[in-house]
């Protein structure tokens, strides 16, 4: 874990120690919803603060090859155990239900856990569902919903049940603007996780990096 712990300042500090004192571009990889929900409203600030260093971000939820790409630096999901990298955790991949408040309304309001049932699942597969409803005392849940529902990232996950399409399982750290809102609500204040990150990954043999 890095010793900034929070996320934007791990990462500002990493970028600044990478880059500090040269000109030139500084690429990053990052998976599709960190990007979008977490990064993008950030790097502005960051690109203030270095106006001689472009930033190029590329989006992709494949694994990095460093030694055949020009990236410097890739934001992956995982237990930070890549080998031959230096992994700085940014932040957990916490997850809980959230829905529209129309659809809350639909039903007479979400008191318990249990009242989720009564809705449709944006992705009824996902495994997050039963980690999160075990931690709230329901063992074997029923979760309704089409079984071949898939948006393949969690931003669109997070736009479809805004949309009242379903309640999305997500994680809170990436749909901050859609809960302050009040586009999106999540009724329980309990977050599980299954062991995974989100990471700041390089490789060890790059000199100038921190």
């Amino acid at each position: 874990a890095p010793a900034i712990n929070d996320a934007f300042e791990a990462m500002r500090a990493a970028f600044a120690s990478a880059r500090e004192d040269t000109q030139g571009v500084l690429t990053i990889s990052a998976v599709v919803t960190f990007a979008a929900n977490w990064l993008v409203q950030r790097l502005g600030s960051f690109q203030m603060r270095h106006p001689a260093l472009a930033v190029r971000l590329d989006t992709s939820n494949d694994m990095v090859d460093f030694a055949t790409s020009n990236v410097d630096m890739a934001i992956r999901s995982g237990r930070g155990e890549w080998p031959g990298m230096i992994s700085h955790e940014l932040i957990k991949a916490q997850f809980s239900p959230m829905l529209s408040p129309n659809l809350i309304e639909s039903v007479g309001g979400i008191k318990e856990p249990a009242d989720l049932l009564r809705l449709r699942a944006v992705d009824p597969t996902d495994p997050w569902w039963k980690i999160w409803y075990k931690a709230a005392g329901i063992e074997n849940p029923d979760i309704k919903g089409n079984a071949f529902s898939r948006y393949g990232a969690q931003h669109l996950e997070g736009r479809a049940a805004a949309a009242g399409q379903g309640v999305g399982i997500l994680t809170p750290a990436f749909h901050a603007a859609e809960l302050a809102s009040g586009q999106l609500i999540q009724p329980f204040d309990l977050l599980c996780d299954d062991g995974q990150a989100y990471w700041l990954v390089y490789p060890k043999a790059r000199k100038n990096m921190p």
